[in-house]
């Protein structure tokens, strides 16, 4: 139905001015980023005109699980869980009580390549918190009564672990098998074994200067020099860090649940190759969900399943992970049914040939500019966003170049994306009720 207010003659005649069918290119000036290289080869990152009365600074390690061995898997998960406990100069309850006091908040997360130390606090009283943050990262003491009195917390937040993680978390091990495919969850069994040595020697091991990266909105560079001195990390030992090669194959875990959890993934590239606006194209024209709350998605997955005529509920979404070496792209889906093959193959079908059309590369287009200018003007958001990208290429691109290189993708572009992943062996995680699920050889 058309609006009402196009009815009125005037406002039509208007209308057609302005709403014009040929879009012009988007006109977008993001942030200036700021890079250096320190003498300790620490790299510095910064956003320091970023417009927000918020600072916030990130100090990243290249420690994910990806650098773990079999004998301390999830080491990086544990190390996360215990962050904020007593250093050689704070107890817990100092550290807690004097960022608390000063309004400040700090969170540390991990994944496949980091571990990233977050403080963000009002720029008055951020530099007042910088020593018990500085403290945490880099005299970590992990005393042995501290851990245990953690167990229950780190048990708890195992429990709360999305099924989807846990089935993306199976793909990636069906698709690297070591490397990327080391778990990002920590196993049970090590939760009591991993004890202070362990964690002091991998803290040791990795957090290092030459394995540092730190990051900041709304604060200089010279602030992060000072920072990096402060921390007064150890050089780079020498370490042997594999390169990640891909598989594929299928590892699945069935659980007493009424939803089928699945990833499916086919080989992508690493972050900052030449294809690199082709493949995140692609992943919006698969499909991210719908624009429209509680509707359909636009993806072309979401709408291959429903052309199936599946029975269930389910829930579909693309995905496009580019690492520093490497690279996945395909979907996470989740039905309710008694049979999920039905809806995966379906998926895995669309993966493999999708319908790829100027009007869905269109789509897919605006969907990611907007996913990129939003990003951008969110301050948490965009901090992690220049943060991972220094990590997995020493390198940040400004948002304008990135808006550019995905404007300058063709259809052809995309259709050759979509080649690389079809060409190669697909990889499946599967959790929950997946006792009928289709192996991949058999769609």
């Amino acid at each position: 139905m058309a609006m009402s207010t196009l009815k009125t003659p005037v406002l039509n005649s208007i209308a057609k001015r302005c709403y014009a069918t040929k879009t012009a290119a988007l006109s977008v000036k993001g942030p200036e980023i700021q890079t250096k290289k320190l003498p300790n080869n620490t790299l510095v990152v910064a956003a320091p005109s970023y417009p927000t009365k918020i600072g916030r600074i990130s100090v990243t390690f290249l420690a994910g699980s990806r650098y773990e061995d079999p004998e301390n898997a999830g080491i990086s998960n544990l190390i996360r869980s215990n962050a904020g406990l007593s250093t050689s100069s704070s107890t817990t309850f100092a550290i807690l009580r004097n960022l608390g006091h000063l309004g400040a908040n700090y969170y540390v997360s991990s994944d496949r390549e980091t571990i990233t130390y977050t403080i963000e606090a009002h720029k008055d009283n951020l530099i007042e918190g910088l020593k018990y943050y500085i403290e945490s990262i880099s005299q970590q003491t992990f005393r042995p009564w501290e851990l245990t009195d953690n167990q229950n917390r780190v048990e708890y937040n195992l429990s709360f672990t999305p099924p989807e993680l846990r089935a993306l978390d199976f793909a990636h091990k069906a698709a690297y098998r070591d490397t990327l495919g080391n778990s990002v969850i920590l196993p049970k069994y090590n939760i009591k074994k991993l004890g202070s040595e362990h964690l002091l020697y991998y803290v040791k091991k990795n957090f290092t200067t030459d394995n540092a990266i730190i990051s900041s909105i709304g604060v200089d560079l010279d602030t992060l020099a000072r920072v990096s001195e402060d921390l007064n990390l150890p050089k780079s030992q020498d370490r042997n860090v594999a390169k990640a090669k891909y598989y594929g194959g299928d590892v699945r875990k069935a659980k007493d649940l009424n939803t089928t959890y699945l990833a499916v993934l086919g080989e992508g590239i690493k972050y900052g190759d030449s294809q690199s606006a082709a493949f995140a194209v692609l992943e919006y024209l698969l499909g991210k969900g719908s624009s429209v709350k509680w509707n359909n998605g636009q993806g072309v997955l979401e709408q291959s399943i429903l052309k199936a005529g599946v029975s269930g509920n389910f829930a579909v979404s693309a995905i496009n992970l580019n690492y520093s070496d490497s690279g996945v792209l395909g979907f996470v889906l989740a039905y309710s049914g008694k049979d999920s093959s039905k809806a995966l193959n379906a998926a895995v079908q669309s993966l493999k040939s999708p319908t790829i059309t100027d009007a869905e590369v269109a789509r897919a287009k605006k969907q990611l500019l907007y996913s990129l200018v939003s990003t951008s003007e969110n301050g948490s958001q965009f901090l992690q966003h220049i943060t991972y990208q220094a990590s997995v290429s020493g390198n940040v691109l400004p948002l304008e170049k990135l808006v550019s290189a995905v404007e300058k993708v063709s259809v052809e572009d995309v259709k050759k994306a979509a080649s690389k992943v079809a060409s190669s062996k697909l990889s499946l995680g599967g959790y929950g009720d997946v006792a009928s699920t289709a192996y991949l050889d058999s769609l």
